[in-house]
Order: structure tokens, then C-alpha cells, then sequence
């Protein structure tokens, strides 16, 4: 747990910068701090604990780093979640805010945002979140603004109309097959997040982001296997190292991502994986090992995630478990598509399931109903 001798947007802005410069990101790394500077000046001089608990890291930190492990070029990721001190995370006033900051600072494109926010920034949200935003630089590259919305903003058992409700606004209805093949256990594979990349650009991405509760990591291989790439036996193989030879994701629910703009242009979508990592292992020091095992193969991979590592990480790595979020895995022609997510873990170590920020919710969770059937 960090110490609350600087404000949360001094203390991630710094943390961006050194790992920016790990990554040998250039005046591209410099430019990106200022963006995040920029998309969190509403916290102003907020600590951590004068900030309502966030959904981006496990801990209610709001912030999260991403760090592209598989690339020939590195490439650096945060996510966000817009806060204000002493108003609750799901009130949408600061989400709404950042849009407009983004479009005009940055030209970010707002169109399909726009068509959007009042459905999925609504001021009567009923789970405890409503939106995150993030940013990705790679060198000599512009920055890449994207934005999430939870799906669960309608109640519990709304999040399939709703989604189908922004496929209408976005005029991409020819899509909701795609949503519906995606689903292979009703009631435990839910959808809970949407984002969009935000440019006006028809290459921009809509992405939807499942849970799949109770799920072994035979029932997530077949969920994968549709897509292109995705052989059972590889994710398979992946979970279990990753898991540390567990075959059922019983505490925390394994993520999957399916890419529908893939969908209007290839036969069939691209989807990612994220397998959790907090709480599978007895501690960070362990997950590493894992990480360790499973790039094996590329160690040039390897040492971009152990220099970044380094300089997140503020404590022991087998003092608990939070510093990893997830790893996200896709498969590629030479070589796999890995991520990892890590925490600045400003509040605690070793976070429940779904997080802190969820646990008054869990058991009011999606059932992933209606238009399924």
C-alpha cells in the first residue's frame, strides 16, 4: 500500500513517466504523461482515500498500466476512472467531462460516443460504476483514446438490451449475432463492459467484454475456438500455466473480448483473452514465475516485463497478491499477443474477487437473460 505523501494524479503521472521512459517511448512517452495529466485534472490534489473506490484495479485504485509484452514495439496503456471526491463512482458528471476535453485538445472522435452517453452515462446508474477511459502510446505513434462503459448501468438483468440498444444507436444491429454466438452458458456468460475506441474513423474499434462465471478452462477454449487462431489446446495450456494447474476459474471469472468491428470486415471476429491474476496465487512473486513460464520462449518479452515490473511494483512481491490485474493473451502468427495489467495498489494488498468496489453488488450480478433466448 502506498503512502498518501503525494496526490493520486502526482503519484500515477510519475509512475506513467518512468515506465514511458523504460520503454524508451521518447518525447511519444512525454506527451502521453501530459495527456494523463490532462484527463485527471479533476482529482486535483485528491489522495487516494479521498476518492471513492474504483473498479480499474482490484484495490479501488484508479488507475491501471498496460504494457504490450508481445510486440515488436513497445507500446504503453492506462486506464482510468473518472472521480470526484466525496460524490459517488457511479454519479456520471466526470464522465461526461472528459469526452468533450479529449475532442478538443486531442481531436479524439466523439461521434459514436455521442450516440451514446445518454443511455450509458444516465444520472439513475444502477451499479456502482458507469464509465472508464485510457490512453495507448507506442513510439513515434499519436496516442489512441478509448472509453468503457459498464453494462449493468440498467439494473442487473438489463445488460443484453442495453447492449443491443447502443448496437441500434450505432447502426450496427448486423452485429448482434456475433454478441449471441459469443454466449455458450446463459445466465454465466455476461457481458459487462463496452468500449470504444475514439476516433471518427470506420477502422475504430467496438469491443464487448464478457465474464464467464464458474467457468473451466475447457468451457472458456470453447467460447475461443471460434475465432482465428484460438486453439483449444493452446488455451488451455496458457490457463493452466497462468492458473498454476488449476482447470476451473471458481473465485474469479475468466474475461473474454470479442472485437465487433473485426466483424464487418473478416469472416469471423477477433476475440482476447485475460485470465485474473490476483486471485489464483499466493503472491505477485508467484505470478511472475508464471509469466516467467509462460514466455519462456521470448525473452525479449521477458525483460520488457521484468524492467516494468521494477518500477511499479513498491513492495515485496511475495508480501501478497494486486500488483498483477491480468494477463491478456490473442494468438499471432510468429508470436502470441500478451499483456499484462498491473496496479499502482494504492489502497491494500491480496483484493477480494470482482474487487472492492463490487463486493456490495455480487450478489446482484448480470444474469445475461432476455434477448439470448
Amino acid at each position: 500500500m502506498t503512502e498518501e505523501l503525494t496526490t493520486v494524479r502526482d503519484a500515477c503521472a510519475r509512475t506513467l513517466e518512468n515506465t514511458a521512459r523504460t520503454l524508451h517511448l521518447g518525447a511519444s512517452g512525454t506527451e502521453f504523461v501530459a495527456a494523463f495529466r490532462a484527463m485527471t485534472d479533476h482529482w486535483g490534489a485528491a489522495r487516494p482515500h479521498d476518492l471513492p473506490l474504483s473498479d480499474v484495479s482490484p484495490d479501488g485504485s484508479p488507475v491501471e498500466y498496460a504494457v504490450d509484452l508481445g510486440g515488436l514495439a513497445p507500446a504503453l496503456q492506462f486506464a482510468m476512472e473518472p472521480l470526484t471526491a466525496g460524490v459517488p463512482a457511479r454519479d456520471p458528471v466526470a464522465a461526461r467531462a472528459i469526452m468533450p476535453l479529449l475532442a478538443g485538445r486531442y481531436g479524439a472522435g466523439a461521434t459514436r460516443w455521442s450516440a451514446l452517453a445518454d443511455r450509458l452515462l444516465p444520472d439513475d446508474a444502477h451499479g456502482p460504476h458507469v464509465s472508464m477511459y485510457g490512453a495507448e502510446i507506442r513510439a513515434d505513434a499519436p496516442i489512441r483514446f478509448k472509453a468503457w462503459f459498464y453494462l449493468n448501468v440498467a439494473g442487473p438483468d438489463g445488460a443484453f438490451d442495453l447492449l443491443y440498444t447502443a448496437l441500434e444507436r450505432m447502426g450496427t444491429t448486423h452485429l448482434w449475432p456475433v454478441v449471441q454466438a459469443h454466449v455458450h452458458r446463459t445466465g454465466e456468460d455476461v457481458p459487462f463492459l463496452l468500449s470504444l475506441d475514439l476516433a471518427d474513423d470506420p477502422a475504430a474499434r467496438v469491443k464487448v467484454y464478457f465474464r464467464h462465471f464458474a467457468a473451466d478452462v475447457e468451457e472458456v477454449a470453447a467460447v475461443l475456438k471460434a475465432y482465428p487462431g484460438f486453439e483449444p489446446g493452446e488455451v488451455r495450456a496458457f490457463c493452466k500455466v497462468m492458473m498454476g494447474g488449476r482447470r476451473r476459474f471458481s473465485d474469479q471469472p475468466a474475461v473474454t473480448c470479442v472485437s465487433l468491428f473485426d466483424a464487418q470486415n473478416f469472416d469471423r471476429a477477433a476475440a482476447t483473452l485475460y485470465v485474473p491474476l490476483w486471485t489464483y496465487a499466493e503472491h505477485d512473486g508467484e505470478v511472475r514465475q508464471r509469466v516467467h513460464r509462460a514466455l519462456a520462449a521470448w525473452p525479449q518479452a521477458l525483460h520488457r516485463y521484468d524492467s516494468v515490473l521494477a518500477g511499479i511494483a513498491h513492495r515485496g512481491l511475495d508480501a501478497g497478491t494486486g500488483i498483477h490485474n491480468y494477463i491478456s493473451w490473442q494468438p499471432g502468427r510468429t508470436r502470441p499477443r500478451v499483456k499484462v495489467y498491473l496496479s499502482p495498489e494504492m489502497h491494500d494488498v491480496t483484493p477480494p474477487p470482482l474487487g472492492v468496489s463490487q463486493q456490495d453488488h455480487l450478489s446482484r450480478q448480470t444474469t445475461a437473460r432476455g434477448r439470448t433466448e
